[in-house]
């Protein structure tokens, strides 16, 4: 039976997988409503349009991204470098899951959507440019311990930029190989950055469920 009293935030989570792997503008609006289990008329009390849901996806992704990865490698560790690594590690972890090897959500609609609307290139820049900023904040903090002169900017979007291609990879191929090979590309970029290595960061004792 539909379900009439589905929240908004129930709709986002029911439907972010199925858009993660197969996209937005291929997911009709009746398997939308399908996988909500929300009528039309409950659907459109939330979201006006299929655009209007694919902003939503952004910032719920967005969102959950922070709560789940950026927040806590704050709360965890106290070194931004072992902060830095941390988040690699978590994100890398989030490719094993769900769903398997399906790249970014975030960097998948910007295939899926950038060319559509300038609305969604502008909002997807913007989330981008937060993310960047999130690593790049934690660069500056680390200053002390990076050799002299990095531009922290620079790093934290040749960071992403290696990310973004190592998920993408990895979601062509289906393989957790070439994920692990692009995300070291990053974690090795981090080292490259430091006068020394790491210690807690580099310890596969700071964290039981580390992958490097």
């Amino acid at each position: 039976m539909v379900n009439l009293k589905r929240t908004r935030e129930d709709i986002l989570e029911s439907v972010i997988d199925t858009v993660h792997r197969h996209g937005l503008t291929a997911t009709g609006l009746s398997k939308l409503f399908h996988l909500s289990g929300a009528s039309s008329g409950s659907f459109y009390n939330y979201f006006s349009s299929k655009q209007d849901l694919g902003h939503a996806l952004i910032d719920f992704e967005w969102e959950k991204l922070k709560a789940n990865v950026l927040d806590p490698a704050t709360e965890r560790y106290e070194s931004p470098i072992d902060q830095l690594f941390w988040i690699l590690d978590r994100l890398e972890q989030k490719q094993h899951k769900d769903p398997f090897c399906g790249g970014c959500l975030l960097g998948n609609l910007i295939v899926d959507l950038v060319e559509q609307d300038a609305s969604f290139r502008d909002h997807l820049a913007q989330v981008f440019n937060q993310w960047e900023a999130a690593i790049a904040e934690r660069f500056v903090q680390a200053q002390e311990q990076l050799i002299p002169n990095i531009d922290s900017m620079l790093l934290a979007r040749q960071i992403m930029t290696v990310l973004e291609g190592a998920m993408l990879m990895g979601k062509l191929h289906q393989d957790t190989n070439r994920l692990r090979e692009g995300f070291d590309v990053a974690r090795q970029l981090i080292r490259q950055a430091m006068k020394e290595p790491a210690s807690l960061a580099e310890s596969a004792a700071a964290d039981p469920e580390s992958k490097r």
